[in-house]
């Protein structure tokens, strides 16, 4: 039987969390996981999702683009099912960052123009 998709997001999660394994390799598999499904997430496993991906994002040291960038297409996929909860956290990111970070902000919310 095939895991369902809150099983695969919670058990890379816990990846994230406890800082196993190549972090952008972590987000590409949440980001294929996520899409095509249209199951709506726990709140809690949403929660700690978006918390990881926006520490990711808005990190001023020891992520790379390449981490930022899985997280910002993580989010993009998440926004299929929960895109009035992405956007409210992208915007919260706009008013309070400020250097680099904002460019990942703003890549996130053209990949999520273009997309929906």
């Amino acid at each position: 039987a095939r895991p369902t998709t809150a099983a695969v997001v919670t058990s890379l999660l816990e990846h994230l969390q406890d800082n196993e394994g190549d972090r952008a390799q972590t987000y590409r598999q949440l980001e294929s996981a996520l899409w095509g499904d249209d199951g709506h997430l726990q709140s809690g496993v949403f929660n700690r999702l978006i918390v990881a991906m926006s520490g990711d994002i808005r990190a001023a040291q020891g992520v790379t683009d390449d981490v930022r960038t899985a997280a910002s297409d993580v989010l993009v996929a998440l926004a299929e099912s929960h895109f009035h909860f992405v956007m409210s956290e992208l915007q919260g990111h706009l008013k309070a960052l400020g250097g680099i970070c904002e460019e990942f902000v703003f890549v996130t919310l053209g990949k999520l123009a273009s997309r929906y």
